[in-house]
């Protein structure tokens, strides 16, 4: 039985071609992701964690990400990174490893990968997992860490295990990375972290409005009808609404990672 969750959020659409992942034109990237060589992490990411399913035989690995761009047609992100996947496993582990991928293709924004894999996990097992491990980039740590599982969700960060890389501006010089690193961590502060510190759950605008845009498709999940524990959760979710952080938490009573002291 599977008892570890790993969570892959995806971040682009991979278009395919025979450099498996390798060439930026096989990935649809926006003009922030092609200066750090985004594409190359990404394959990274895929890497990282078919490493880890073979590694841990009680994790199962979901790949998450929606149908985000239009002009990519109704592909998911999620889908485009497990057609990538198929072509990275080694033939004699193929079947086996393939065999613990699935996909989770409606989650808009980081929140959404954290909380959508938990119920792709019920859907497909019937019960949420022990264990959770993020594979995505390190300076994203905090915001799934702090704000995501342990405000938003109130998971016990003891189970948590996070693994990150970075972008690699290999064309910058020294100084010049030393900028765009700096520049990282303070638009993942300015555009992301500022807001979720407010919005734990994604509800407001202005993450509202980003997540709208990255709907093109207007897909929407069943996980409240999946899930009957977090049903008033999640339909609540699918709202803009004026309640407290504080009080929406309070209708995750019946999640079972959550503890005694909520």
């Amino acid at each position: 039985m599977y008892t570890t969750l790993v969570i892959l959020p995806c971040h682009s659409i991979w278009k395919g071609g025979n450099s498996l992942g390798e060439s930026r034109d096989e990935w649809h990237l926006v003009n922030f992701q092609i200066e750090g060589y985004d594409h190359l992490a990404f394959k990274d990411h895929i890497i990282q964690s078919i490493e880890y399913i073979k590694s841990d035989p009680h994790s199962f690995l979901i790949l998450s990400g929606g149908q985000t761009k239009a002009e990519s047609g109704p592909i998911s992100e999620s889908l485009s990174y497990y057609q990538l996947a198929t072509q990275l496993v080694e033939d004699e582990h193929k079947s086996s490893i393939l065999s613990r991928i699935s996909t989770e293709e409606y989650a808009r924004d980081s929140f959404e990968n954290v909380i959508f894999s938990i119920c792709r996990f019920y859907e497909l097992f019937n019960k949420y997992p022990d264990k959770i491990t993020i594979i995505g980039f390190e300076f994203k740590r905090d915001r799934f860490l702090k704000y995501h599982l342990y405000e938003a969700l109130n998971f016990p960060l003891h189970r948590v295990k996070y693994i990150g890389n970075s972008p690699t501006p290999k064309d910058l010089s020294d100084i010049e990375k030393q900028i765009y690193f700096k520049d990282l961590d303070d638009s993942e502060y300015k555009f992301a972290v500022k807001f979720f510190q407010e919005d734990w759950y994604g509800i407001r605008k202005p993450l509202a409005s980003k997540k709208a845009s990255r709907n093109p498709f207007k897909r929407w999940h069943g996980y409240a009808h999946s899930n009957p524990s977090l049903s008033k959760f999640l339909l609540l979710l699918q709202q803009e609404v004026e309640l407290d952080n504080e009080d929406i938490r309070k209708l995750l009573i019946d999640a079972p990672w959550i503890s005694t002291t909520l």
